[in-house]
């Protein structure tokens, strides 16, 4: 919604189709342009062809937010090998078919930039959540080394790390953990442990995407752009 707001044409792409297709209906209905485009973002087929809907619908592609992600929280022992292949599958694998696939279009439209969303996980580990700060982590390296790669080519990619915000997404994983205390409670402690004392919000990181994507930030490749409320400083 931001992207748009901002005169950007969007590719929605999701496997949420009810989802998608409400985000693209009200991008649309302010007056933006938007489609949305089914699918998996760990499957190289749609990864393919929603770039080529951005060119065929649009002329041509500039940006690319890879946003896609899911969690597992469980410790090494626990977590299962169907769930660490698809959470690396998705995290990892995602944002790899994602820069596979755009760069091509980038490099013919002169150049463009691509953000992949990392974490805090990204440079600092949890307990409880192995699988996931692997994933993390590996998207920082995938895009600074990507980043090198393109740096002379004018494609700027970069990692943006959200701390904890306040999605539909944040709540569901929070309740899905086993605990003896109560969700309030879990959200307090949470809270606690980030030194501004709230969640990050989806228009503050976006804004943080925004910025990446943007000539503002031309001089930015290669980062890990920190929207975390100071946890990592701890």
């Amino acid at each position: 919604m931001l992207f748009a707001r901002e005169g950007a044409a969007v590719v929605a792409m999701d496997l949420d189709e009810a989802g998608g297709q409400k985000t693209v209906a009200d991008i649309n209905g302010q007056g933006g342009r938007a489609v949305f485009q089914h699918g998996d973002v760990s499957q190289s087929a749609d990864v393919s062809a929603a770039v080529a809907v951005a060119v065929e619908q649009f002329g041509h592609l500039d940006l690319v937010w890879a946003n896609a992600g899911i969690g597992v929280f469980r410790s090494v022992v626990d977590t299962t090998e169907a769930e660490w292949d698809r959470l690396i599958n998705v995290n990892l694998k995602g944002f790899f078919l994602a820069a596979k696939y755009s760069i091509p279009e980038l490099l013919r439209a002169g150049g463009g930039t691509i953000v992949f969303t990392g974490s805090v996980n990204s440079v600092v580990g949890d307990p409880g959540a192995p699988a996931y700060c692997a994933s993390k982590g590996g998207a920082l390296m995938l895009c600074r080394s990507i980043a090198l790669d393109y740096a002379d080519r004018n494609i700027r990619v970069n990692c943006l790390c959200p701390g904890s915000t306040d999605t539909p997404l944040q709540e569901a994983s929070l309740r899905a953990v086993p605990q003896a205390v109560s969700y309030e409670e879990l959200v307090s402690r949470e809270h606690a442990a980030i030194p501004v004392g709230r969640y990050a919000t989806p228009t503050e990181v976006a804004t943080a995407a925004l910025f990446l994507s943007c000539d503002d930030s031309s001089f930015v490749t290669g980062s890990a752009l920190m929207v975390d409320g100071g946890y990592t400083t701890r």
